[in-house]
């Protein structure tokens, strides 16, 4: 009688899985520059084409149309003029106009800007690449424009107390024929004073909101005004990180403009996976729900 043959390798018991790598593994807690320049670079350079080719796209496409709208409209506008003047008719053309152009400009910053955001994020946790990522936020052009609407109304909440009070402190009655010179001789000096007072309180109100781009991006589930409450959460405590991380960027970024611009294709997205590193990391550990990222990192390109 044969001895019973040993069992199959893969019957012989179950295999435990192996422990699962996190494709983003930098913290709020943990996190060091070198973590962050670390990420950034690799991400960078692995995908460092792609990112060329959607710079190029950005500049076409989100400068160059609203661009060459305005260029054509000021030939009309010059051919109007040189006519025998504009009509009350032409003036309001003008208006409407002017009214599209911002409109094209404000949904062709939200496709390239929410876009290059999503190729941040998903270029830093290692998913394949290509240029449609640019392309995989149209669904978010809404909430871009409605969130970039509340910032601006905010900015104008916040500085026109400012200008009132000083226009009224130093300025004081003025009619329709009074020159502006005369009124920024007496408004300029006591306004550049308050702004510069004032200073870390907008230092301090820029680096909560810093993320708000990023938050409509990465997070499918966050409205106009929830990626702005979310960042506020994320940057609590590390506005001075994300302070020191912005002016590295920033000169990357300019230090790259000094090549005759052409560098910007090379050190505008190390810059952008700079800042998309911070807000990952600050992100895990803040106090925010987690993210639906079908978007940026559930679809296969």
């Amino acid at each position: 009688m044969e001895p019973p043959s040993e069992p199959p390798l893969s019957e012989a018991g179950p295999i435990e899985p192996r422990p699962a790598v996190p494709d983003f593994a930098l913290t709020r807690d943990s996190v060091t520059l070198t973590d962050l320049l670390s990420k950034a670079s690799s991400a960078w350079s692995r995908d460092l084409m792609t990112w060329v080719l959607a710079m190029l796209l950005y500049w076409l496409l989100g400068w160059g149309i609203p661009i060459a709208l305005s260029f054509v409209w000021g030939l009309v506008s010059a051919f109007q003029q040189g006519s025998g003047g504009t009509s009350a008719t032409f003036a309001a053309v003008d208006v409407i106009v002017q009214v599209v152009t911002y409109g094209v400009q404000l949904v062709l910053s939200a496709v390239f800007s929410l876009g290059l955001w999503a190729m941040a994020v998903r270029g830093l946790h290692g998913k394949p690449m290509s240029v449609g990522v640019l392309f995989s936020q149209l669904s978010k052009i809404w909430k871009y424009v409605l969130q970039s609407l509340a910032g601006m109304l905010g900015a104008v909440l916040v500085v026109l107390p400012l200008v009132v009070i000083i226009f009224l402190m130093f300025v004081g009655p003025v009619d329709l024929d009074t020159p502006m010179a005369e009124i920024l001789d007496d408004a300029g000096r006591p306004f550049a004073i308050a702004v510069a007072v004032l200073f870390p309180v907008y230092v301090y109100v820029f680096t909560g909101i810093a993320f708000w781009r990023l938050e409509l991006a990465f997070n499918d589930d966050a409205g106009p005004i929830e990626a702005i409450v979310f960042s506020w959460r994320i940057a609590r405590g590390r506005r001075w990180r994300i302070i020191g991380v912005w002016l590295i960027a920033a000169l990357i970024t300019m230090g790259s403009a000094t090549l005759c611009g052409v560098g910007l294709l090379f050190g505008a997205p190390l810059a952008s996976l700079l800042f998309g590193a911070l807000y990952l990391a600050l992100r895990d550990g803040a106090d925010v729900p987690p993210a639906n990222t079908a978007t940026t990192l559930g679809r296969q390109y």
